[in-house]
Parts: structure tokens; C-alpha cells; sequence
């Protein structure tokens, strides 16, 4: 790549852990007339290095890497520059990780199931200062965004109740959940059945699930 080369076309880290499917981010990226992937990387670790010497236009992050997360990196890409593009290229559709894309503000999101053209339509636009998101990542957060919606606010738990939901899907016990939080045992107990009745569960793991599915806790 020549000088000339470097200053006109827009640079590109791109992250994944997957060889196969990092050398196909670089193919459809390079033969993009604006833009060029400079590095690209399978591990967190060995992104936030090139991160932490220098600026790149445009970043392309897997959810699932290794070392270092993709939602720890995108803070860090944040913290060197706010106004960062990011795009996130990933598998999952899972309903927590898409509302935790949407909690971390990433600037296009593009589903590795969709065609190749997504991933050259997330580049363009972000380099525009728009936002992207392809058609089926905008359809699941657009049901999730109504179904939340259609929530009333005494559906919905409340800070202390997802805390004890948090602890029930980690797999603590009432006594271990009293002393985390700070609360007696039979506190705990009382948010266990009013969390069953709020979410008409049928026990202690029903509720988890549907916690879960609502995207209110995630499963670490």
C-alpha cells in the first residue's frame, strides 16, 4: 500500500476470532474503493495494543473474543476517542446481548448471517456519520423495543429485584443472597414469590428464564 493509497482510503481494525471468518471481513473491506483493513487481530488482547497506539477510522468487532470482551474494548475505543465508529459483526441474536448492544451506542451492527453487502453498507455509512444496522438485527430490536414497551411500569422490576435475580441466575442460595445484598432471608424469600407472581412463573428458574429473555439480567 503507497502513501497516496493510505490517505484516501478510510483505515480498519477488525477483530474476530475466527481466521476464516476475519480474512473474509479483510476481502470485502479491501476491495471497497474507501476503505482498507490496516490490522487485522483474533484476540481483545492484541486489539487494545493496537488500540492504545493509535486511532483508527473505523473498528469492526466480534462479540465473542478472546482475552479481552468486545463490550471492554469498545470502552476502551471510547475512551481514546468518543466519537469512534464502531461496528459490531456478530452471531448472536440472543435478546440480552441485543439490548447490550444497544446500551453500548456502537454506531452500526451487522449480523454475520446477513449478505456480504451489509457489512460494505455499515462501513459507508458510519464513514457518513450515520448509524446501520442490517435488517434482521433491526427487526428483533424493533419487536424487543415494542414488547417493552407494551410493559407496564409494575411489570417491569425494580433495581433491588434484579439484583435478587441476578443472584437466583448465578446460582446462590437464599442465605448466600442475604448476605450479597445485605437483606434477611426472609426479604429474599418475599422477592422470590413477588418476582414469581409479577412474572406469572411458575417457580424460581421460570422467572430467570423470562429475566433473561426480556434482556433485565444476563447469564455469566
Amino acid at each position: 500500500m503507497n502513501v497516496m493509497e493510505k490517505k484516501l482510503k478510510a483505515e480498519i481494525l477488525a477483530v474476530d476470532d475466527h481466521c476464516l471468518v476475519l480474512e473474509g471481513i479483510c476481502k470485502i473491506v479491501n476491495k471497497m474503493p474507501e476503505a482498507v483493513v490496516v490490522d487485522a487481530v483474533t484476540s481483545g488482547q492484541q486489539a487494545a495494543e493496537l488500540i492504545a497506539k493509535r486511532n483508527y477510522d473505523v473498528y469492526i468487532l466480534d462479540v465473542s473474543i478472546p482475552e479481552i470482551s468486545c463490550f471492554d474494548l469498545i470502552l476502551k475505543i471510547r475512551k481514546v476517542n468518543e466519537n469512534a465508529r464502531i461496528i459490531v459483526c456478530t452471531m448472536h441474536e440472543e435478546v440480552w446481548i441485543i439490548n447490550k448492544l444497544i446500551r453500548s451506542k456502537v454506531n452500526a451492527v451487522v449480523l454475520k448471517s446477513s449478505e456480504a453487502s451489509e457489512l460494505v453498507n455499515a462501513v459507508r455509512c458510519v464513514l457518513q456519520g450515520e448509524s446501520y444496522a442490517c435488517p434482521r438485527f433491526a427487526a428483533i430490536a424493533h419487536k424487543l423495543h415494542r414488547t417493552s414497551d407494551a410493559l407496564t411500569p409494575k411489570e417491569v422490576p425494580t433495581k433491588r429485584e434484579r439484583d435478587v435475580l441476578q443472584a437466583v441466575a448465578k446460582g446462590l442460595n437464599t442465605h448466600e443472597i442475604a448476605k450479597l445484598l445485605d437483606i434477611s432471608e426472609n426479604t429474599v424469600e418475599t422477592f422470590r414469590k413477588r418476582l414469581i407472581s409479577k412474572f406469572g412463573a411458575k417457580n424460581a428458574i421460570d422467572v430467570v428464564v423470562k429475566a433473561v429473555m426480556r434482556g433485565w439480567i444476563t447469564m455469566n
